[in-house]
């Protein structure tokens, strides 16, 4: 150490002097490898760039040793890219780096870069980024950025579309990325734009799906650079993210047309026919003028509007036709525009346009025609709006519409009339009306005719989810979904009505759809007591499930639906631990009007009758050709519960602990129980069971079962004949004495080899017999043998496999307004039967 000292000393004169030699000398090295050697490189580089392009006749400009130009492609790159732009790729020098990702969730916003720069970030100050589409346009020429937007497409599309359409020149290059939702507001109009964008997975981008692209105005559909990554069971899709080197165009740009605004204005528009005041036989007031709108009742028809005498919207007059026609008409009187929109083919912007620039206190009249609402934005209808219609938001498929607004009215014109077509019709009924119109409109400041509801929540469903069927449809999307109240005041205090109900939930969504659907229109329906229990595995019915205003249940993951079925039953009663009974109800079942109500009227038998250990409302036997009586309700000893009211103590002894044994499998193929029951089964069903498809073991079985046309309930308040002589002491009884007076049917061989209807076994066989009552004694060796029972039930057209419905042996339908009983020789009933005869 001394000695060091010394050296230091002899060379440097001292420590200090040698900390400061040993600061300079770091100093010149920073600086010769910061400033002399990078511009050497920097220098290298531009050397080769010049020489590789000046072999390619290319001439390259150096502007503040920052930024390369290449005239032949006019690529101007940046050097260096912006922090959170870099990229693996290595791009040539005719190509463009870019990179593109979507958001994710609501809180990981969007980034897009091109060339080099950010040109979309949260962070960038005064950035439009949000909700839908962020969006960045460079030019194709020179890389300038044009536009940068984001446009709230989950609301509205009208300024996205008005955007793509008016604002970028052909070639223009689009960079779109998603946040959060996209897809609510967008219509095809928009899709099919974009697809002239270069875009081809655009329609399968659904609800809060992620998308990024790359594509340029006029550019042929595939290709554009693009990627979609779609939420699945995730409540948001992952974040797509595209980036690389591009080369543009990204193929050959073909310009875009537009369909022009046909509007014609003053000097250039047509006169047809005239007519003294317009066909009213009292002349107008000196402030008022005449109009005669007129729709046609058909598409073969024409629209007409006649303003002070002449027709200036008619076949072949200023372009009239489908959708919508307008006529402004001055405060002085004049026609100064007419127009013609057709918003079933086109998309509504040229009508936008047209709209939002009317003059001050001009009158305007509309007369549709044909067709005038698919593309019918929701900003056209808000600009109608203001103009005074109380009734555009309720234009639906060919119904048809005449108005009479003026821009800046205070209130809602008196002179607007729209008719619907109605469900099922081709076209609505045609509007013809003659009338004075004031030059200033008074409006009224309560809506003439109440604004048509529009269910939000029913159209978000609808634009995230497909596979709906019409419940999605433009007819139905704004229908509200609420329960109905209980007509028959007398069921009041019926205790059905406060009993929970079970739907159990499986794979099929749009079968969960109609019976949801069909169980909110039970009169009397309390949607607080529905409960319907979801595998946890599925998210989408959950929603369907919160539309309806129902409440969803979540089960915990199952690997079969029957083991869904035991835990949806458990959970049930868990959330109703002081409910005796519980109504239960599986997702394919479409139900009757009358469910609720013929539940109700059998509630106090059930209730007093400690042998029903359920009521079953769907009937294996009641088939169309069967054609079954709607006033008759049996007992029964075999359960076929697809719809059931379950009693808790029955429930508690057969199935809570034992389900594995009794219903492992679904009900069709017999759940069977230790303790002897009786069921209650009307004749004609109060369900519908969807028919089934797909290949199954017993497929021909279940075809039969379910696939033969079936007669089912369709009367809201039927009458019950029989509610009296259920109980189980009177049923018996009854049953008893229907047998015993019931006409005995002779042989039913011919009509195993024939087949005969039951009408010609009555006809052919009885036809002395003045009775509605038959019977039909078939051997039995034991009181379960069905041999000889199941060799005649095609006879009758009930389910040729296996008698259902028995009771004592006792098979019990009716057909045609005929009784019949299959009566077993080994029933209790029968030999009663016989022995007192």
């Amino acid at each position: 150490m001394r000695r060091f000292k010394r050296i230091i000393q002899k060379q440097f004169g001292g420590l200090g002097n040698f900390l400061a030699m040993i600061i300079l000398v770091s100093i010149t090295v920073i600086f010769i490898n910061t400033y002399v050697l990078s511009k050497r490189n920097f220098s290298l580089v531009s050397d080769n760039l010049l020489d590789r392009n000046f072999r390619k006749g290319e001439q390259i400009y150096n502007q503040n040793q920052t930024k390369l130009f290449f005239s032949q492609s006019l690529v101007q790159r940046s050097l260096l890219p912006d922090l959170g732009c870099e990229i693996d790729d290595k791009c040539s020098d005719d190509t463009i780096p870019y990179k593109a990702i979507s958001g994710e969730g609501t809180d990981k916003y969007p980034i897009i870069c091109f060339n080099n720069k950010l040109l979309i970030h949260k962070t960038l100050k005064d950035t439009k980024i949000g909700r839908g589409l962020n969006v960045a346009v460079v030019d194709s020429k020179t890389y300038d950025v044009k536009f940068i937007e984001n446009f709230d497409t989950y609301l509205e599309e009208t300024f996205f579309l008005r955007f793509l359409r008016l604002k970028l020149n052909d070639g223009d290059i689009v960079i779109i990325a998603s946040h959060d939702e996209m897809t609510y507001g967008l219509r095809d109009a928009s899709l099919t734009l974009l697809e002239n964008y270069g875009s081809q997975t655009i329609r399968a981008v659904k609800y809060r799906d992620s998308y990024v692209m790359i594509g340029q105005k006029g550019l042929a559909r595939g290709q554009a650079i693009e990627m979609h990554q779609s939420k699945g069971r995730s409540d948001f899709g992952s974040a797509a993210q595209i980036s690389g080197c591009g080369k543009f165009p990204l193929g050959q740009i073909t310009p875009l047309s537009f369909p022009i605004m046909e509007v014609n204005k003053e000097g250039k528009i047509a006169v047809g026919a005239t007519i003294k005041n317009c066909g009213l036989t009292a002349t107008c007031k000196e402030n008022e003028f005449a109009v005669h709108v007129y729709t046609g009742k058909d598409n073969k028809d024409e629209p007409k509007i006649c303003v002070d005498g002449k027709y200036v919207i008619a076949k072949g007059i200023n372009d009239a036709g489908r959708g919508l026609n307008v006529v402004v008409v001055s405060n002085g009187k004049e026609v100064i525009r007419t127009g013609h929109f057709d918003t079933w083919k086109e998309d509504s912007t040229n009508l936008e346009i047209f709209l939002e620039n009317l003059e001050d206190n001009v009158i305007i009249i509309v007369v549709s025609f044909d067709e005038a609402s698919l593309k019918l934005s929701q900003h056209s209808k808000t600009l109608f709006f203001d103009l005074g219609s109380a009734t555009i938001q309720n234009l639906k498929y060919r119904d048809v519409w005449v108005f009479v607004g003026q821009k800046g009215i205070k209130g809602f014109s008196p002179y607007e009339e729209i008719s619907y077509a109605g469900f099922g019709s081709t076209y609505a009924s045609l509007i013809d009306k003659r009338m004075c119109v004031p030059q200033t409109l008074k409006g009224v400041p309560i809506r003439p005719d109440p604004l048509p509801y529009r269910n939000d929540k029913r159209r978000e469903f609808c634009s995230h989810y497909d596979g709906y069927g019409d419940f999605c449809s433009d007819t139905n999307v704004d229908k509200n979904l609420v329960p109905i109240p209980l007509i028959n005041k007398t069921l009041e205090d019926n205790p059905i009505y406060s009993t929970p109900i079970l739907v159990i939930a499986g794979i099929s969504h749009n079968s969960l759809r109609m019976c949801l659907e069909t169980l909110l229109m039970q009169p009397g329906i309390n949607i607080e007591n529905v409960i319907v229990t979801v595998d946890e595995k599925f998210s989408e019915p959950l929603t369907l499930i919160h539309l309806f205003g129902f409440r969803g249940g979540k089960t915990s993951n199952s690997s079969t639906y029957m083991e869904h079925y035991e835990k949806s039953l458990k959970k049930i009663w868990e959330i109703y631990p002081n409910q005796d009974k519980v109504i239960v109800i599986e997702e394919d079942l479409i139900l009757s009007p009358d469910f609720l109500y013929t539940l109700a009227l059998l509630s106090e038998t059930f209730r007093k009758d400690e042998t029903i250990g359920a009521i079953e409302m769907w009937n294996p036997n009641s088939y169309d050709i069967v054609n079954g009586s709607e006033e008759l309700i049996y007992r029964v000893d075999q359960f076929y519960g697809l719809g059931y009211l379950l009693k808790r103590s029955f429930y508690e002894k057969n199935m809570k602990n034992s389900f594995d044994i009794c219903c492992s499998k679904r009900v069709w193929e017999k759940w069977t129980f230790s303790d002897p029951s009786s069921f209650l089964m009307p004749d004609v069903s109060r369900v519908f069971r969807r028919p089934i498809d797909g290949n199954r073991v017993n497929k021909k079985y279940i075809e039969t079962l379910f696939n033969r046309k079936r007669k089912t309930s369709l009367n809201p308040f039927p009458f019950l004949s029989n509610i009296d002589i259920l109980r189980k002491d009177k049923y018996d009884a009854n049953l008893a004495k229907s047998i015993s007076s019931a006409v005995l049917m002779k042989s039913l061989n011919k009509c195993v080899t024939t087949n005969n209807s039951v009408l010609n076994l009555i006809h052919i066989q009885n036809s002395n017999n003045n009775t509605d009552s038959f019977k039909y004694v078939y051997p039995q060796e034991s009181l379960n043998d069905v041999q000889y029972l199941l060799s005649v039930l095609s006879c009758f057209a009930l389910f040729p496999y296996e008698p259902i419905g028995l009771y004592n042996g006792i098979l019990r339908f009716n057909s045609n307004q005929y009784n019949f009983y299959l009566v077993g020789s080994k029933s209790s009933v029968y030999t009663n039967v016989s022995k007192s005869t």
